[in-house]
């Protein structure tokens, strides 16, 4: 099936400071938008949910037992696809309808109701609407339709329906509360040739009122000092990933550099620690304006807990050094120190999560992740036998240390060290011989019994689990990959200052904005200001574009002549092919039926005449 190449569109700058008219048309676009579905598409968008919704509980009634590629075959797609009368919005509707059954399953799991079979047959319709959404994507020829259209454009029930959603933000949600949900569709080669292209900023979004209304694609030049104009490469995804990258493999390179020397006195030293600290600022003002924006949600990824970790670590060093330098003390040097060398222990890990857009490392935080969600079990067990054996040991040393708090203190943190011994498989029973000669070296001899053999039995097992899931470890990485990119477009705003240039923005840009509003010449004070402070990034930003943009022309250039064969035996797989049989046996089945009824019309004519 050929595609439609993509039509460029006429540049529209979604970056720079607009004035007062430009928001007054955006806002008119936007009505128009917004009119125009009210107008024309919301009974249609409505209509086609029921016909949704009817085919997909026809097809996975309670108790099934068929899996989801079983259901969803080509007569039922061409079924869907034409009683929804080849509407673009049927992906969206089809997706939406499987994000409202989500809502339904965990609602259920809140208040403990519904049945073990009742949640399988709903997973099981989830599943189904996921393979008949990518189905349907490619019953689609037009790529640009495709990509502004079918995935990207927002769409509502009604005029009063405020949370506009578009396909990619429904299956990113699916994917986002259960990960098992959404992963199907988001890795289809369709839906990643549109998020990738939302990644490289071959399609960009419209931002009004600080949020993505639409879609479009946008007309790059080929040449690097038009690219160098172009305020609009800093708000492509991919470049703000590789400035926020940039910023903390800076701050790990000065946090080298300053604790490599904490002891010698250099004139450098004062620079790295006031650079180190500036990052450090620069890091807690972006978070603090998204937890503004988002909410407490933005510090439930693990990503964002490490940097708060990071944070406090800082806060605290600070105020030992604002507390040193009031009332020196020597003991808040060492402090200090102690304080410091908490940060590579969460820098590293926050960093490694930070580099999962590429694709290498992507794959394989993915694996490590489903191992840990796997061998999740394994820690609960592993947890309740170290805290039940520390008690039983308290308990028994109790009788001995009664009356002296200091040597109790002291024997609990002896029993603490003889427990993780066991863990590390390093067993201390000499100690353990020391709490009590016969019973103490029983208890401890269960203990490492259990932590050593059997929870360590049931552990491999679960990692051998962990890599023999429905979904390969590529499929997951992809969904992930859609969720990061969605989640960066989401966040997009037309003033979009990433650390560190933050402080440059909140001391030069943001008074200005306030006090003298967002006329003409303002902004184009904002438009030259942010060209000197985005000056070596622009460069960076407008080289890579042109590279990009020679070896994607020099592809197109590969493959624009390609010849169809007609007559190449092309292998399909046992399960299309007996797809293909049963639909011609249904087929000939009909033939047969039309027949046998004229037939008997003919015979009841020919018995009339008889008679």
């Amino acid at each position: 099936m050929s595609r439609t190449p993509l039509i460029s569109d006429p540049q529209h700058s979604y970056y720079s400071i607009t004035s007062e008219n430009d928001d007054s048309s955006n806002k008119s676009f936007n009505n128009y938008n917004y009119d125009e579905q009210s107008n024309n598409s919301f009974e249609e968008i409505n209509e086609n949910l029921s016909i949704i919704r009817d085919i997909i509980r026809n097809l996975v009634p309670l108790g099934t037992i068929k899996v989801a590629e079983d259901l969803i075959t080509e007569p039922v797609i061409d079924y869907v696809f034409e009683n929804c009368r080849r509407d673009p919005n049927m992906v969206f509707v089809v997706l939406y309808y499987a994000r409202g059954i989500q809502e339904i399953i965990k609602a259920d799991d809140d208040d403990l109701s519904g049945g073990p079979a009742l949640i399988g047959m709903r997973r099981k319709r989830i599943e189904c609407s996921e393979l008949l959404a990518r189905e349907l994507v490619h019953k689609f020829d037009d790529q640009e339709l495709l990509f502004t259209k079918i995935l990207t454009k927002r769409y509502a029930f009604s005029q009063y329906d405020e949370t506009r959603k578009n396909a990619l933000d429904l299956a990113t949600r699916l994917y986002s509360e259960n990960s098992d949900h959404g992963t199907l569709f988001l890795s289809d080669d369709e839906v990643q040739a549109c998020v990738y292209a939302l990644w490289t900023g071959h399609l960009m979004p419209r931002i009004s009122d600080n949020s993505p209304i639409d879609y479009y694609i946008p007309k790059h030049s080929q040449h690097f000092f038009e690219n160098l104009k172009d305020l609009d490469l800093l708000c492509i995804p991919r470049n703000q990933y590789l400035l926020d990258v940039f910023a903390y493999v800076a701050f790990l390179i000065i946090y080298t550099l300053f604790t490599i020397n904490y002891d010698e006195v250099h004139v450098i030293d004062s620079y790295l620690e006031g650079s180190m600290y500036l990052l450090i600022f620069s890091f807690i003002l972006n978070d603090i304006h998204l937890l503004r924006k988002y909410g407490i949600k933005h510090f439930l990824y693990l990503r964002k807990f490490l940097s708060f970790i990071i944070y406090a670590i800082f806060i605290v060093d600070l105020t030992l050094r604002f507390r040193n330098f009031i009332n020196p003390d020597k003991t808040l040097p060492s402090l200090h120190r102690k304080v410091l060398s908490l940060v590579p222990l969460f820098l590293h890990w926050r960093i490694l999560l930070l580099l999962d857009a590429f694709q290498p490392i992507g794959r394989w935080l993915t694996q490590i992740s489903r191992i840990l969600k796997k061998s999740m079990s394994y820690y609960i067990l592993l947890s309740l036998a170290f805290i039940a054996f520390f008690q039983s040991f308290i308990v028994l040393e109790s009788n001995k240390h009664s009356g002296d708090n200091e040597l109790g203190d002291k024997n609990e943190w002896e029993i603490f060290k003889l427990l993780i011994k066991g863990i590390l498989i390093a067993p201390d029973f000499p100690t353990a011989n020391k709490m009590d000669h016969r019973f103490g070296f029983l208890l401890y001899s269960f203990y490492v019994f259990i932590v050593s053999i059997i929870l360590f039995a049931v552990l491999l097992p679960l990692f051998m689990t962990a890599l023999t899931t429905r979904r390969t470890v590529p499929e997951e990485y992809l969904a992930h990959f859609a969720f990061l990119v969605l989640r960066e477009v989401r966040q997009q705003t037309r003033y979009n200052y990433p650390p560190p240039f933050n402080i440059l923005y909140y001391i030069f840009i943001l008074p200005i904005c306030c006090i003298f509003g967002r006329n003409r010449n303002v902004c184009t004070y904002v438009n030259i200001l942010s060209r000197i402070i985005f000056f070596i990034p622009l460069i960076i930003f407008a080289w890579i574009q042109v590279q990009l943009g020679k070896h994607n022309q020099d592809k197109d250039i590969r493959d624009v002549d390609v010849k169809e064969l007609s007559d190449l035996p092309i292998p399909k797989d046992e399960k299309q092919m007996l797809r293909e049989i049963l639909y011609k046996l249904n087929a000939i089945n009909e033939q047969q039926r039309k027949v046998q009824s004229k037939l008997e019309v003919i015979e009841s004519h020919l018995g009339g005449y008889s008679v």
